[in-house]
């Protein structure tokens, strides 16, 4: 049977575009005659669509954009360059006077912009970006022309060039100093923030333990309602660890009841809905909530401080906040923004702690517009419980791999991912994803905290969607072409894997509150690539390790970037596991393996065990390198080894055989090996003082809050 040959485009895209944009080029087709439109991302075609039809260089944005996408470029690196590009000429046609684009000369009028003569308030990183992307766009988009056309077809395609721009980047200052800024920020912001890595760890930890003691109370009460009938409202509180030293009181809500004790502020129709409990009000329509009441200190006469995010919802930041309040409180909104670093550059307002999911962070739209009517703070329990967790694991990832976002959104249950392999009896855990430029799996090595805390998101997962099993869903980040089939990713919710937004807001709604600040005063919040540059730049310049090592543990492919990513970062840490769950999904005993191997493969698995030291037990830890030692075996701070709680007694004595040795080699006169020993001692220390952190965060996950009820007054 013949296959029918394709007519026209299949996408809905083409039937909004024709007429508004050129026929010929929207039915441009690749070498194998496939619609180019047909595998052009959705988010690419939407933006031209929303933006750029009533612009004359939307033809020319349309062809860059079809042209990048049969190069394989990232979804997200096509819709940057197009929005960049658009929003530039944009800005130019206008301080111009540029009516026709036939008028436009990019030799007057971008040299005008690229001077500083119009727009002069486009940075000196908007012109780098504007040269940049125009020069490459016109070559490229030339040059696959020439490539892929035929020579009768040529010169109509050639109508959707962009006029070629003569000059050099050499010629204008500000690409260097461009570079130069965006450097130096970010080499400030790390050093802002790479003292305090251990303790954003612990943080993270032990704010997570808090939020969990806070939804097991919240579900307690519940269960109590359901149980004994009790009507609502009621007031309970618990004690919080000594280490917080405070009670906190609460009430348990659900709708009817907010509604009915607070019939003032509700029409009477809606009264009557909560009386009857219909509509909005009905049972399976309900939910629950809590009222924050107030913290009181247990023993001495300080001020408390209560729950860490009380803040943002008392400046009522959590969500779209534009929508939330009137115009005349947005100044007031954006310089608590500030304050805390949550901006965002080209004068956007920001939104810092909005999700784009559903179920994560954002309360529910009961609470959002009713939280004005408390008393107290309206608290929705589980999307924030959901945020947490996920913060937690993001932050554990990152800051023990170097990971990329991208890299951690891959995380899925199923073996070919999560691998756990027993060496030397003892389990050792990786996973496999694909790194930035590459279309084939990589590994990652993970330490045993790590595969807690991904049991932690697999329990909630399995919780919230009422089942055995993780669903599979569709992968939906940038690169999601690599990634066809659904998979039950770990980082999914409500159906839907989460993207970016919801990992920089669960992490910044974590963190909130620990300040860090650069030399000139200004405030820095974590970033998820921030956390790598630290990573890679400890080890590089505190640490030493070679630069082509560094690269493959962050698997770069170019060693200059590696290069630039440098700024310290402390040890790794690692906690016990309990036990596996039956998300772990393959397990391979390399011991028994090698007893069953033939000779040569014994002789092969001998040499790479020399030569590497993964899942090998090393001072005060575990090896995760599977490259050439970039320490020479100098375990002792190494980036590539996890801490382990309970090699602590290793490190103590390590102190204890410093200060022998810087003794002894006193007495000698040997004063370089008296600065090694010192170092030594240094190095254990910081291992020590990471391991009490874990050990305190270890403690209160087994606190539980004691609750006391009390009758609504």
């Amino acid at each position: 049977m013949t296959e029918t040959t394709q007519l026209r485009p299949k996408t809905e895209w083409y039937d909004k575009m024709l007429g508004q944009m050129d026929t010929r080029l929207i039915c441009l087709q690749n070498s194998r005659s496939e619609f180019l439109i047909d595998k052009l991302d959705e988010r690419v075609l939407k933006y031209l669509y929303r933006n750029c039809l009533t612009f004359d260089w939307k033809d020319q944005l349309l062809f860059i954009a079809l042209v990048d996408l049969s190069k394989n470029n990232d979804v997200g690196t096509i819709y940057n360059k197009l929005k960049t590009l658009h929003l530039r000429l944009k800005d130019i046609f206008k301080e111009c006077n540029i009516t026709s684009f036939s008028n436009f000369e990019p030799n007057v009028h971008i040299y005008k912009y690229l001077k500083g003569d119009i727009c002069v308030n486009s940075s000196n990183n908007m012109k780098k970006g504007l040269l940049s992307l125009y020069n490459s766009s016109e070559y490229y988009t030339k040059k696959w022309i020439n490539e892929n056309l035929p020579s009768g077809e040529q010169q109509y395609y050639n109508k959707f060039l962009l006029p070629p721009f003569s000059y050099d980047s050499k010629e204008f200052s500000f690409t260097k100093l461009a570079i130069e800024q965006a450097q130096n920020t970010r080499k400030d912001e790390t050093d802002a923030i790479v003292p305090h890595l251990s303790t954003i760890r612990a943080e993270a930890n032990l704010r997570w333990n808090q939020m969990k003691r806070l939804r097991d109370a919240f579900h307690q009460q519940i269960s109590v309602i359901d149980t004994d009938l009790i009507s609502l409202p009621i007031e309970f509180s618990y004690a919080e660890p000594k280490r917080i030293g405070e009670v906190f009181h609460f009430r348990l809500w659900d709708k009817p009841s907010f509604v009915l004790n607070h019939q003032k502020d509700f029409s009477d129709i809606i009264i009557k809905q909560a009386t009857h409990k219909k509509s909005t009000y009905s049972d399976e329509n309900n939910a629950y909530f809590l009222e924050f009441i107030r913290a009181e200190s247990i023993e001495s006469d300080s001020m408390p401080e209560g729950l860490w995010f009380n803040e943002l919802i008392e400046q009522n930041v959590l969500g779209v906040w534009l929508k939330n309040r009137p115009i005349e409180e947005h100044e007031k909104i954006l310089n608590f923004l500030s304050l805390w670093g949550y901006e965002y550059e080209n004068e956007q307002k920001p939104t810092p702690f909005f999700s784009r999911q559903k179920g994560i962070l954002t309360p529910s739209t009961f609470i959002t517009l009713h939280k004005d009517k408390a008393e107290g703070l309206l608290i929705d329990v589980e999307p924030f419980y959901v945020a947490c967790t996920f913060g937690l694991l993001a932050i554990d990832i990152l800051t023990t791999t170097g990971a990329r976002l991208n890299e951690l959104l891959q995380i899925n249950n199923t073996k070919e991912c999560i691998e756990v392999k027993k060496v030397n009896n003892k389990l050792h855990y990786s996973y496999k994803a694909i790194p930035k430029g590459r279309d084939s799996l990589e590994e990652f090595y993970l330490s045993k905290q790590t595969m807690e805390h991904i049991q932690t998101v697999s329990k909630m997962l399995k919780t919230h969607y009422g089942g055995d099993r993780i669903p599979s869903v569709p992968y939906r980040e940038q690169r999601k072409h690599l990634f066809p089939t659904p998979m039950p990713y770990y980082f999914q919710y409500a159906g839907k894997a989460l993207k970016n937004d919801a990992i920089y807001s669960s992490i910044r709604f974590l963190l909130h509150g620990l300040l860090f600040e650069r030399h000139n005063g200004k405030a820095v919040t974590v970033k998820t690539h921030l956390l790598r540059h630290a990573f890679a730049t400890e080890a590089v310049q505190r640490q030493k390790m070679p630069i082509d090592i560094v690269a493959k543990i962050l698997h770069q492919k170019d060693l200059n970037v590696t290069g630039y990513y440098s700024a310290p970062t402390p040890t790794q840490i690692a906690e016990s596991v309990s036990e596996l769950h039956d998300v772990i999904s393959s397990y391979v005993d390399i011991d028994d393996a090698y007893l069953r191997s033939p000779q040569e493969l014994q002789k092969e698995f001998d040499v790479h065990a020399e030569k590497v030291g993964v899942f090998n037990k090393v001072l005060g830890g575990t090896c995760v390198t599977d490259y050439v030692c970039p320490t020479k075996m100098q375990c002792l701070g190494c980036k590539a080894k996890i801490p382990e709680p309970d090699q602590e007694d290793e490190l103590l004595e390590v102190i204890q055989l410093s200060k022998d040795m810087e003794r002894r080699f006193k007495q000698l006169g040997l004063e370089v090996e008296v600065r090694k020993a010192k170092e030594m001692a240094k190095q254990a220390k910081i291992e020590l003082k990471e391991i009490d952190l874990i050990k305190q965060y270890r403690e209160e996950r087994s606190y539980e809050p004691i609750t006391k009820r009390n009758p609504f007054r």
